[in-house]
């Protein structure tokens, strides 16, 4: 399984090979059809098992934040998400090589995980809302902004480290990230009553003005 998780991921159902996996798993080619009849059951074998984790963790998440008050609730339960995204970035890899096509992988993948959890985001918003500390807007728009600001970074995680030469999964961006998406979308009560609590901070801009010469030594 675990296998199927990293070859699908990494190269969709079209781009993976039975093969591929059996090498990857360190078994015989012709032991897979014992398990799964078609490469087809196994790419919904492992997409079934990720998800399942997936709502595994954030159901005990949603049991334990129970008396939590909504605000705080809220912005709890999207920092799991985002931290079980972060180290289980295949989550989305499978459902966005998927989503770039219209096939019956992707119809499966919305019936059975997606519009679970695309109705669940819907209610946390629209309780957001009403609690007078979420965005408004078209609820599809919303949830396809926090999916994509939340996990981006993680399901591009190689292109993200070429670029900016840091490590996507480094535990002090992680939680940088988590803070500055949470007070995007559901501000604290802090950030709320004062919006420049939180000030976009960009390292190498820092950095360049350090080293820039003073007012006094330019007109020297």
């Amino acid at each position: 399984m675990v296998a199927g998780l990293e070859v699908f991921s990494a190269r969709g159902f079209e781009g993976a090979t039975t093969r591929a996996i059996a090498e990857k798993a360190g078994v015989a080619l012709a032991s897979l059809p014992y398990h799964f009849k078609t490469k087809e059951a196994l790419w919904k074998a492992v997409a079934d098992d990720i998800f399942e984790r997936f709502a595994l963790h954030m159901a005990k998440a949603r049991a334990r934040l129970g008396d939590v008050e909504p605000r705080e609730r809220t912005r709890a339960l999207l920092s799991e998400y985002m931290r079980f995204t972060a180290q289980n970035p295949q989550l989305l890899q499978i459902a966005f090589q998927e989503g770039v096509s219209q096939n019956s992988r992707t119809e499966w993948l919305v019936e059975n995980h997606l519009r679970p959890n695309f109705e669940y985001v819907k209610s946390e918003t629209l309780l957001a809302v009403k609690n007078g500390y979420g965005r408004s807007g078209r609820l599809e728009h919303l949830y396809y902004m926090i999916v994509g600001a939340a996990a981006l970074p993680y399901v591009v995680g190689s292109e993200f480290q070429a670029l900016t030469n840091q490590e996507p999964t480094d535990p002090e961006l992680i939680e940088a990230h988590i803070e500055a998406v949470l007070d995007l979308f559901y501000p604290s009560a802090t950030q709320a009553q004062d919006p420049s609590a939180t000030q976009a901070q960009d390292p190498s801009a820092t950095q360049a003005q350090d080293d820039s010469p003073s007012t006094s030594e330019s007109e020297s």
